[in-house]
C-alpha cells in the first residue's frame, strides 16, 4: 500500500501535468485563454502577431512537459529524473524572476511584489516536490 507521501507525490505530479497540458494546449488553441493566463501572471502584454506566435513553441514545450508530468505521476519510482528536471525547472525560472525582474517590469508592467510572489511560488514549488520525492523514497527500516 501506498505511503501518503507517495500518494501526495503522485497528486502533485497530477496537478503539475494537467497544469502544463492545459496551459499548452490553451497557448496553442485558444487567444482568449493565453490572454487570461497573461491576465493570471500580472502581465501587461502588447499583442502582436509576433508575439503571439513565438507562444506557440512555448506552448508545445507546455504540452510535453505535462506528458513528463503524466508518466512520472503514473510511477514516480522509475522517473526520478522527470522529477528532478522539474525541481529544476521550478528553480530558474524562480531565478529568472530574480535575476530578470526589471525586464519583467518594464517589459511586461509586473510590479515588483507580484514578481516576487511569483518567484516565492515558483521557489516553493521546487521545495515542495523536491520534499515529496524525498518522503516518498523514505521507507520504514525492516527488522
Amino acid at each position: 500500500m501506498p505511503s501518503t507521501a507517495q500518494r501526495a507525490l503522485k497528486a502533485y505530479l497530477w496537478f503539475i501535468a494537467v497544469f502544463h497540458l492545459f496551459v499548452g494546449l490553451a497557448v496553442n488553441m485558444s487567444d482568449d485563454f493565453t490572454r487570461m493566463i497573461a491576465a493570471g501572471y500580472g502581465a501587461t502584454v502588447d499583442w502582436t502577431p509576433q508575439f503571439v506566435y513565438i507562444l506557440h513553441p512555448l506552448g508545445a514545450f507546455m504540452i510535453v512537459l505535462g506528458f513528463l508530468a503524466a508518466v512520472a505521476a503514473r510511477d514516480p519510482e522509475r522517473y526520478d529524473a522527470v522529477i528532478f528536471g522539474f525541481i529544476g525547472l521550478f528553480l530558474i525560472r524562480s531565478l529568472h524572476r530574480i535575476v530578470f525582474g526589471s525586464v519583467l517590469t518594464s517589459a511586461f508592467g509586473i510590479p515588483a511584489s507580484r514578481n516576487t510572489f511569483n518567484m516565492i511560488l515558483m521557489a516553493a514549488q521546487a521545495v515542495l516536490l523536491f520534499l515529496l520525492w524525498r518522503a516518498a523514497r523514505t521507507r520504514p527500516a525492516t527488522s
